[in-house]
């Protein structure tokens, strides 16, 4: 099959500026490259060629001024059987009246019917053109049905890893990571270290986690916050919201490290220094990926319920996830009870290990794609 894959236009493919869609992308692509015909559509980098060959994948990327124009431009002269529109709802119906005999498949990785992102016409428009929706969640996938969307064309396709990207806890690829990066931001050797990764806005609840360390700090003298993040991919900007998050976190000197943002690549070897995984998700979080990549990287995970989040999780087992996900007491009595038996918290970063390798890989991501792509390429 010829298929188009339409990256949104928040970041290029790959993501050389981060971007869970343009990883997924990047990561997806090659694989299904294998059996299919497949090109790739993103913004344009300085750091990028304007179209190039890489794993078998075509990549064509335009000004994002002009990027849907082109698109769709592209889309109309050559014939793709399938055209997955990622996170653009309002793409599809044009996508489709640029190439009718296209079967379109919308991947949506955020909330957009039912909410102000989306006016009522287009979410319409949309349903009546797509002929497939995958979500990454079921919590989005509700949001989705809710709307009148027939649930048997709908179905969550939850993300994934590479696990070649994540050595095995005890590995010496994971021993050489686990001491350049516990160097390079002078943590000590014996310091129990709890991750957070994620962009320093407020729905992220970075401000939460840092209020329960005052407590966890008082039973674990060795202890290390270690925040990677900033308020958006590639960029340093300190806002008042992070500056804020500084003064506090200089009250708790030497406890914690900020990183601000780390290259995609790079990530890897953070989980590596990482004993404990924390996520403080305030807002309804589709599902969000840190969660693949901390179970990947053998971590017990800290996370609440909040949107799709606990749909990964397997309570007490590959870690907890919290009701009262404003509640620092609520992090800081989860975090003491992993930092205080270590041999609780390796166990379940070992499930969460496994529980990625026979569920949440990105060689299964594409297998479950291909799948949808096959039906629907038969009911031509």
């Amino acid at each position: 099959m010829k298929i188009a894959m339409i990256c949104s236009d928040r970041g290029p493919c790959p993501p050389v500026k981060g971007g869970a869609i343009q990883l997924y992308i990047a990561k997806v692509a090659p694989i299904l490259a294998k059996k299919h015909k497949v090109t790739v559509f993103s913004i344009s980098d300085t750091s990028l060629p304007n179209r190039e060959n890489r794993g078998g994948v075509t990549y064509v990327r335009y000004p994002k001024s002009k990027f849907e124009q082109k698109v769709l431009k592209k889309i109309k002269k050559d014939h793709y059987d399938i055209a997955q529109v990622f996170n653009r709802p309002t793409l599809v119906t044009q996508v489709k009246k640029a190439s009718p005999k296209t079967k379109v498949v919308l991947s949506l990785h955020n909330l957009f019917f039912g909410t102000k992102r989306l006016k009522d016409k287009d979410a319409r428009a949309c349903l009546k053109h797509v002929d497939y929706i995958v979500t990454v969640s079921r919590f989005v996938a509700r949001h989705v049905t809710r709307y009148g969307f027939s649930s048997s064309k709908i179905r969550p396709v939850y993300s994934g890893v590479d696990l070649k990207d994540y050595p095995k806890r005890g590995s010496a690829r994971w021993k050489k990571w686990r001491k350049s990066v516990r160097k390079r931001w002078r943590i000590p050797k014996k310091s129990k270290v709890v991750l957070f990764v994620g962009r320093l806005v407020p729905d992220k609840g970075s401000h939460v986690v840092l209020k329960s360390m005052k407590s966890v700090i008082k039973k674990h003298r060795n202890v290390r916050l270690l925040v990677v993040g900033s308020k958006w991919y590639a960029q340093h900007e300190r806002t008042p919201y992070i500056r804020k998050l500084y003064r506090e976190a200089a009250k708790l000197n030497p406890h914690v490290t900020f990183t601000s943002y780390i290259p995609v690549n790079k990530m890897p070897r953070y989980y590596a220094a990482a004993d404990v995984f924390v996520c403080a998700s305030q807002w309804k979080e589709p599902l969000a990926r840190v969660h693949y990549e901390a179970m990947a990287a053998s971590l017990p995970i800290v996370t609440t319920r909040r949107g799709g989040n606990a749909e990964v999780m397997i309570e007490g087992k590959n870690g907890y996830s919290l009701r009262a996900y404003r509640s620092s007491k609520a992090f800081s009595t989860a975090l003491n009870k992993l930092l205080r038996n270590r041999q609780r918290a390796k166990k379940m970063g070992r499930y969460g290990r496994k529980l990625t390798e026979r569920k949440y890989t990105f060689t299964r991501v594409a297998r479950d794609l291909q799948g949808i792509y096959r039906k629907l390429d038969k009911n031509k």
